[in-house]
């Protein structure tokens, strides 16, 4: 393994940036849940099946429309301006934050494109099912996103972004499952999957930044770092550099004679 003296460059994060980090990540759910609730409001007459029990028979297209348009706008917004608070929190780390969101944006919409025909086929079976494509959509569009902020803006220490974000993911998938068994009102679910989601990205993943660099620093290794080599990759850049080295020494020889 290589990559020694990680001092520079190794993530760092004071208090202040992680609370900051904390409210950026919880602010941007609440409003992508904003946007939500706003058109859960607007459409209530027809999202009315949501929340009241209607028959499955009853449910018309109308329905599952306005809940795929309103889950794809609601988690899009959240996701970027989720992402972006993020960014300006630690400018310093991300640093391509214009290509990430334009990145978050196009992904978000191939995962609306994929899943907009679940979303009729489930609410063919049952209503029930819809609702896990509904918190399966929010989940996988928040992760996705993350990652692409930390792989897009932060090419160096990407890995330390992947760790923190699968297991945030992790804690709150088992977050909502546990409210999913307390709560029976699923508005609840359908308002707080943002918050929590883009909560814990925030809060796991500056835990996990503290404590990588933490480690990073005492062992003076930078473990996930991109240029860190392990394996059968240790020692081959090395490897490269000789061989340039004597063909280009040939090459002047050769020259000069």
């Amino acid at each position: 393994m290589s990559e020694k003296n990680p001092e520079f460059g190794t993530p760092q994060m004071s208090f202040a940036t992680f609370l900051l980090r904390l409210i950026a990540g919880s602010v941007g759910g609440v409003l992508g849940s904003l946007v939500i609730l706003l058109i859960f409001v607007l459409a209530s007459s027809i999202l009315d099946p949501l929340t009241a029990g209607t028959p499955l028979d009853s449910v018309s297209p109308i329905f599952i429309f306005i809940l795929l348009i309103m889950i794809f706008l609601g988690s899009t917004i959240g996701n970027i301006l989720s992402s972006w608070l993020l960014a300006l929190t630690e400018r310093g780390r991300y640093i391509r934050i214009s290509s990430s969101i334009y990145q978050i944006f196009i992904i978000n919409l191939i995962i609306f494109i994929i899943l907009a025909p679940v979303y009729f086929l489930t609410s063919s079976l049952n209503l029930g099912i819809t609702a896990y494509v509904v918190a399966l959509h929010i989940v996988l569009s928040a992760q996705v996103s993350a990652l692409i902020l930390e792989i897009v803006s932060n090419p160096r220490h990407a890995l330390v972004g992947v760790y923190g974000t699968t297991f945030s993911i992790l804690l709150s998938t088992a977050a909502l499952f546990i409210l999913s068994g307390i709560v029976e009102n699923p508005r609840i679910l359908l308002f707080g999957a943002l918050p929590i989601v883009w909560g814990s990205i925030a809060f796991v993943g500056g835990i996990f930044t503290i404590l990588y660099g933490w480690v990073a620093r005492t062992y003076d290794r930078d473990f996930l770092s991109s240029r860190t080599d392990y394996g059968d990759d240790y020692g081959k850049k090395e490897e490269v550099k000789i061989k340039k080295a004597k063909d280009e020494v040939g090459a002047e020889f050769l020259r000069h004679n």
